[in-house]
């Protein structure tokens, strides 16, 4: 059976476009169908988000080598700022680009059909193609609080997207425990808010380090925001202008109220269940190769769940594209792909956490640690909150790294590296980096591993004092 395309994409998203690109590079005949029904929440939020907690990191630097002078941001400015960067960006992952490639671009919304055969229907047009991916992304669903829907609220990306956050008023509840939602209670607070964070869980990012997440919970107090652990939202409801919220046993005033759930795969209207796709509660099936139940159709980036990461959906594609290209026998590993979250101190990760390392290892496990306030560059620049942390087996292999401190989403990704083309400590060890800069923490940590391991080795310590005492008599008069 003959078929118009090799791949057929589904989304407007960055990872669609990207894989759009990518697809018509390898000389396949590629359609992309815009399917923009809803707004969705792509980069340009995280785009806000990291500018504004890059100003307000530097004006509380600036504030506090010169606290006389209570200099103040002005935030249009930095919004003005952040939306040409957007907009530079976006023109080199634009639609008209694709089209200037060859790709089909196809304004409107489809859904897929599967008699006589498979295919994807668009404004009446049966387009065919060998393979199908989805990359829909995510949208923003109202939450299930009683009460929410009588009352005004605002979103993240609603904040981000206004003009000033001076518009905001003085007293802020943020619900939700999304990276997202604590970057901005890190940032309003920082603005002069006064921030109310409303978590369900134990902890603030309950997958991450423990020691990292508390640390990062005690910044954020000693910044002044209040912070309610183990605290479900049940009700919200205007008195006299005012809002309430009824969370725990807690009832708080606010002015506003900001959600910051996770968001939810955007599949609404597509017809997956004719077509033999399984749809879970948090997302699209798909096995190792990134198939769904029906093998010529692929999904990536968060139509699969979690959170949206631009860098492992385009890992996700890469491997999508060989198996369509190839055959379908290429399996996805997101070991070595590092993860950040953009506080202040940032937060960086990449392959297992201790609790997975001792579940998969037990306790042949060695886990080293250095903090921040050993190195020269952090103590210059006056960042010396955190520590890097590093899981090994008794090899000396990396397993997973976990860092939180100053610049953190830039040293992961020597440590990703270093697990994917499985290079031991003792390598680093004995590959010094500049002095001066913050990623020669990792030096000091594999310094610290050679020091406790020959601390622990008594024989060798017994052979070298033996050897050197030797030597000490050898010497000739």
């Amino acid at each position: 059976m003959f078929v118009d395309y090799d791949l057929i994409v589904i989304g407007n998203t960055a990872e669609a476009i990207y894989a759009a690109s990518r697809a018509s590079n390898l000389k396949m005949r590629v359609a992309l169908v815009e399917q923009s029904s809803k707004a969705n929440i792509d980069r340009s939020e995280a785009i806000f988000g990291r500018t504004y907690t890059h100003f307000t990191n530097l004006f509380a630097q600036v504030n506090q080598v010169a606290s006389n002078l209570d200099i103040k941001p002005n935030w249009q400015l930095i919004q003005a700022w952040t939306k040409e960067a957007e907009t530079i960006l976006s023109e080199y992952h634009s639609l008209s680009l694709l089209a200037a490639k060859g790709v089909d671009v196809i304004s409107g919304i489809g859904e897929f059909c599967r008699l006589p055969y498979l295919g994807f229907i668009v404004d009446q047009r049966r387009l065919r193609s060998r393979t199908y991916l989805l990359a829909t992304g995510s949208i923003f669903v109202q939450p299930n609080i009683n009460g929410l829907e009588n009352i005004d609220y605002l979103t993240v990306s609603q904040v981000w997207q206004k003009n000033t956050l001076d518009d905001l008023p003085e007293n802020l509840t943020i619900i939700g425990e999304t990276p997202g939602a604590i970057q901005l209670a890190q940032n309003l607070r920082r603005c002069g808010k006064q921030v109310t964070l409303l978590v369900e869980s134990e902890r603030l990012l309950p997958h991450e380090d423990s020691e990292i997440s508390w640390l990062l919970q005690t910044q954020l107090e000693a910044e002044g925001i209040i912070l309610f652990t183990r605290t479900p939202v049940t009700h919200v409801k205007s008195i006299n202008g005012q809002k309430w919220l009824q969370a725990g046993n807690q009832a708080i005033e606010t002015d506003e109220i900001i959600i910051a759930f996770h968001p939810f795969p955007n599949l609404e209207g597509l017809n997956l269940q004719q077509v033999g796709v399984k749809v879970e509660p948090n997302g699209i099936y798909v096995n190792t190769k990134l198939q769904t139940t029906n093998p010529r159709i692929y999904a990536c980036g968060s139509v699969l769940g979690g959170y949206c990461l631009p860098h492992i959906a385009q890992q996700e594609v890469n491997i999508i594209l060989k198996n369509i290209l190839f055959y379908p026998k290429f399996q996805v590993s997101y070991n070595h792909l590092p993860y950040c979250i953009f506080t202040e101190p940032p937060i960086a990760r990449v392959g297992l956490s201790e609790r997975q390392a001792k579940k998969q290892y037990g306790d042949k496990i060695r886990v080293i640690q250095q903090p921040y306030k050993i190195n020269t560059q952090a103590q210059i620049i006056g960042q010396t909150t955190g520590f890097i942390k590093l899981i090994l087996d008794q090899k000396g292999t990396i397993l997973g790294g976990h860092i939180i401190g100053k610049q953190a989403e830039d040293i992961i990704s020597a440590i990703a590296l270093a697990i994917q083309h499985k290079i031991k400590i003792q390598s680093l060890a004995e590959f010094p980096l500049p002095s001066l800069t913050i990623s020669e923490i990792i030096h000091q940590v594999a310094l610290e591993y050679q020091s406790q391991s020959l601390q622990n080795n008594k024989t060798l310590l017994d052979l070298l004092e033996t050897w050197l005492i030797w030597r000490r008599k050898s010497v000739k008069k």
